[in-house]
């Protein structure tokens, strides 16, 4: 357990090549190590900057990726050395049987965490070791909050092949739904010290990320039914 974060990746490397970042990444960690981490291919403009994420649910090709669950973190077992860390997948957007997800953290002297590990390389299905440069954005308080609210909802509709996990960590909120083979994503940020704003959607399904938004209202194991599915609230914490 730990405090709540929320985290870009800079750059992903696929050993021996070049060091690139495709995508929009942001991974939304909770105190208890709940996770939602969301990968949008982006498109650069010719003047270097890129443009908005899709807020109308299309075109969903445009997600590489995004995955639920929880992470497991052993610390470094010498001074200096990395930490491990393994995520478990209960939601994934690209399978139902997920390979396992692990890597070796360093920490950089800027703050920046280092992960290095192997997996599958989708383009090759070769495994391949790769790097992954993280940031720590920080996290702002909302509106009239005193302290920065972190929240986690969960779905769990096994009837229907239905699971989807939503995550807020202060000024940030972030979920995925999947049913059957259709993923959902959902993107929102507090913009401007006035209003939460959509900032990405990919997928046709509806979430309640908007219910987090009023996290001191909820309490655990409240649930809260939307579109014939239930949502419980599994974690609420703050910290100043």
């Amino acid at each position: 357990m730990g405090t709540p974060n929320a985290s870009v990746r800079k750059h992903i490397r696929r050993l021996p090549g070049e060091a690139t970042e495709p995508t929009s990444t942001l991974v939304l960690t909770s105190h208890e190590s709940w996770f939602v981490d969301v990968r949008i291919l982006t498109t650069t403009r010719k003047d270097g900057t890129r443009e908005a994420l899709p807020i109308d649910g299309s075109p969903i090709s445009t997600l590489e990726w995004a995955f639920a669950g929880k992470s497991h973190t052993t610390q470094p077992k010498v001074p200096g050395g990395p930490a491990h860390t393994v995520w478990s997948h209960d939601v994934d957007s690209q399978t139902s049987d997920p390979e396992m997800d692990e890597g070796d953290m360093y920490e950089q002297e800027n703050g920046d965490v280092l992960e290095c590990g192997q997996n599958i390389d989708a383009d090759t299905g070769e495994v391949k070791k790769y790097e992954e440069l993280w940031h720590d954005v920080g996290v702002q308080l909302v509106g009239q909050e005193k302290h920065h609210v972190c929240v986690v909802l969960m779905a769990d509709d096994k009837s229907h092949n239905t699971k989807g996990m939503i995550v807020r960590v202060g000024n940030w909120c972030q979920g995925i739904l999947k049913v059957g083979e259709e993923t959902t994503v959902e993107r929102w940020q507090w913009s401007h010290g006035d209003q939460w704003q959509i900032v990405a959607k990919l997928g046709q399904k509806s979430l309640i990320c908007e219910t987090t938004f009023h996290g001191t209202s909820l309490e655990i194991g409240k649930v809260i039914r939307h579109h014939d599915l239930d949502w419980k609230t599994v974690e609420l914490y703050t910290w100043l």
